[in-house]
């Protein structure tokens, strides 16, 4: 019984290995996308939406370059677990690599989207971060676009959402704007706002 548990267990770590970032227990990468293929696909079968953030930190490189990469580690789990504290349960936040997270909101509605980004802003913002005696903040930029049936497929809505970002990285502190896409007649329109604080 022992080695069947024992190969149970091992299984299970190695699935949990192959969709999770070792940082931060966050998904990962490859699992953050084929979850988004997947609500595409769904999208296509109900006519059911979701929204897409793409988040890059600010002001990270500093910390590792001054205190080293532990340091940045460190507060990037801190980040993760701010990032997921910020959002309902049901939402879904992966790690990238680097400083780079996104996060599928279950819920469609704008305002709510805006408020979610809003709250991510606050919650990042408001990071004390000590190390070695040295204090550290990090901001955030993010870009948030919908995930629907005539939105794309799944690597065009993160860059979608990747351009939003870093748009609202160049606008720079201490507001960002809601921009929707100019959009050509007879087109759906995607809701792109662009956060930054």
């Amino acid at each position: 019984f022992q080695d069947f548990t024992d190969a149970r267990t091992l299984q299970r770590q190695l699935a949990h290995a192959a969709t999770h970032d070792a940082l931060t227990g966050l998904a990962n990468r490859p699992s953050f996308i084929r979850t988004v293929e997947d609500l595409v696909a769904k999208s296509r079968r109900d006519a059911s939406r979701y929204q897409l953030m793409f988040i890059d930190l600010d002001h990270f490189k500093p910390v590792n370059d001054t205190s080293g990469h532990a340091a940045g580690d460190a507060l990037l789990r801190k980040v993760a677990s701010a990032i997921k504290g910020a959002l309902a349960p049901t939402d879904i936040v992966a790690r990238l690599g680097g400083d780079e997270f996104a996060v599928v909101l279950m819920s469609a509605s704008h305002g709510a989207g805006e408020a979610a980004a809003i709250a991510i802003l606050e919650a990042v913002s408001a990071l004390e971060f000590i190390w070695d005696g040295q204090m550290h903040r990090v901001s955030s930029s993010i870009g948030l676009t919908q995930i629907c049936a005539e939105c794309g497929e799944a690597n065009e809505i993160i860059a979608k959402a990747d351009a939003a970002c870093y748009a609202a990285k160049a606008a720079g502190p201490p507001f960002g704007t809601l921009s929707p896409p100019v959009k050509p007649p007879h087109q759906p329109q995607s809701f792109s706002p662009r956060f930054n604080r």
